[in-house]
């Protein structure tokens, strides 16, 4: 039989011997922490991303063709605008139409771009090869950019939107010639360019979207699809959020296909629940339609009634809003239709964040600076006060009828008396 020990556990002063070992008690560490979240306004698709978009983390945006991941990182863009934040798109693939950008809502006034040099000349290698965006360039592009922002605009938040990983050559490979092999060149490049970046975007909790392209598996089985991007195991592994975009049923008006139904599945999550599936609606002319994906939301939640073709609605002071279902989509975009979508949109919120948006409790990046206010949700205590304030108005009301009653009754039973 052992036995028993009569010793005392040693106590420890942790917080001196993290000074002089160099370290920091976790408590006291905010290099990991999420302080702000971007919101896309869209609540069914930011409860699943945990609230938003964290900053401080890099993010995968990935997808087959035409199936809406450049559409969604382009509709982020549009809310950073929004919002006040700096936000800079990495043009690889030359597709940064401002005019078309503009269309989706995004004031391209308001937003950087990096972008291969017009002027160069393609005989010569060497300035082809200089003007060329590589993985290495783009890394030292974001190096260099975060130093100028944090000097010229301290706290103000950053956004780097990369498009793409998957057409973003190394140098090594633009130095090879046609038919030379090059077997995981780009993945070694990657694997610096993320063991580099990485800690300055935690650092300056700035936030990095990179769209990404989900690749068939050339000699796999069609039953058993994997899911595969280009980048190498380093990329999947430090991005906090990895989102795939999947095409779903089409959208229709009439015969025509006018987008379709998104799913936005979250593959990885380290700031949220994983493996979680959001749908929103992708219009084609339009993109991420803010107005027709909360009302096609709200008529889901059974907060808008869609009575044959309409949409209808009852706002908070009782008054019906009945209108034929693309209409009161355009009706919504209006100065006079905006308080309906405010509620809409709260509403939503309410459904999906019944403790409280998250965004709400960022600590930089403030939403007010959204085109529809989102409120807090009340408080028991609010809830409670203003119940009894309800009943009061009644209480005094029914005391005051008795007193007069009584009153009456009594000057009634004197002039019997006096009678």
């Amino acid at each position: 039989m052992a036995k028993k020990s009569n010793k005392k556990p040693v106590e420890i002063n942790l917080q001196e011997l993290a000074g002089d070992a160099g370290l920091t008690l976790l408590r006291d560490s905010d290099y990991a922490m999420v302080f702000d979240r971007l919101p896309l306004f869209l609540p069914r698709i930011d409860k699943v991303l945990g609230g938003g978009l964290p900053f401080g983390r890099m993010i995968e945006i990935a997808g087959k063709p035409s199936g809406g991941k450049s559409t969604v990182a382009f509709h982020a863009a549009r809310v950073a605008v929004a919002l006040g934040c700096i936000v800079v798109l990495v043009d690889v693939e030359g597709t940064a139409d401002r005019v078309r950008l503009s269309h989706l809502g995004i004031d391209v006034n308001k937003v950087l771009v990096k972008q291969p040099p017009k002027d160069i000349d393609l005989s010569d290698d060497k300035e082809r090869l200089q003007g060329a965006l590589t993985v290495e360039e783009i890394g030292r592009t974001i190096e260099q950019t975060l130093a100028v922002f944090q000097h010229s605009y301290p706290g103000v938040p950053v956004i780097f939107i990369w498009d793409s990983v998957g057409q973003t050559p190394s140098e090594v490979e633009l130095n090879k010639e046609y038919g030379e092999q090059n077997v995981g060149a780009r993945a070694k490049a990657i694997t610096q360019f993320v063991t580099k970046i990485a800690p300055m975007i935690s650092s300056t909790k700035s936030l990095l979207i990179a769209i990404n392209q989900v690749r068939d598996n050339i000699g796999g089985n069609p039953m058993f699809p994997t899911y595969s991007v280009p980048g190498g195991n380093a990329w999947e592994h430090y991005a906090s959020l990895r989102l795939e975009i999947q095409k779903k049923q089409a959208i229709k008006r009439g015969a025509d296909k006018i987008g379709h139904i998104m799913g936005v599945h979250v593959r990885k999550s380290k700031v949220s629940r994983p493996f979680q599936i959001a749908d929103g609606f992708l219009i084609s002319d339009n993109g991420i339609d803010y107005e027709y994906n909360l009302a096609e939301m709200a008529k889901e939640a059974k907060i808008l009634d869609a009575p044959g073709q309409s949409f209808q609605y009852v706002d908070k002071n009782g008054e019906i809003h009945k209108k034929k279902r693309d209409l009161f989509v355009e009706w919504l975009r209006t100065e006079e239709g905006q308080p309906v979508r405010e509620e809409i949109l709260n509403k939503l919120i309410a459904l999906e964040f019944p403790e409280g948006y998250t965004a709400l409790e960022n600590k930089h990046l403030d939403i007010s600076g959204w085109i529809d206010k989102v409120y807090p949700p009340k408080a028991e205590s609010e809830v409670e006060e203003t119940e009894t304030d309800e009943e009061v108005p009644d209480l005094v009301g029914k005391t005051d009828a008795d007193a007069l009653i009584n009153s009456v009754q009594e000057e009634i039973n004197g002039s019997g008396e006096k009678g």
